[in-house]
């Protein structure tokens, strides 16, 4: 018989990893986006800054994620992602793809902490 609470850290151990691997990948993602942009002739000041400003904080949400908020700041992130598509439309299809992603890995952490005898 394992030990629950053992169980339960294993589980927040793992599941902030895949957290921290959706924020940087989301990351990446916005670093092409100024490069489409600037094909279509629409790469402004306001553009770039946006996108940019929000992939640099997506990769410090990624290393906080361990703070009793980072999970909540990293929900609202995904708010933020999904609004890119007003830049490029079809960061609206991405960011409900990764709003997807960030909501099966948080209805499985909760599944695998039931299983562990935790929340």
């Amino acid at each position: 018989m394992s030990d629950p609470a053992a169980d339960r850290a294993r589980v927040a151990k793992a599941m902030g990893g895949v957290y921290a691997a959706t924020l940087v990948l989301e990351a990446l993602t916005l670093l092409l986006v100024p490069r489409t942009v600037a094909q279509d002739g629409g790469l402004t000041g306001l553009n770039l800054t946006a996108t940019l400003g929000l992939a640099a904080v997506l990769v410090v949400l990624a290393g906080l994620r361990r703070r009793s908020w980072g999970f909540a700041a990293g929900s609202v992130a995904q708010l933020a992602f999904l609004a890119t598509g007003f830049i490029v439309p079809a960061m609206f299809l991405l960011g409900v793809l990764f709003g997807g992603i960030w909501i099966a890995a948080y209805r499985l952490r909760r599944d695998l902490l039931a299983r562990a005898g935790g929340d």
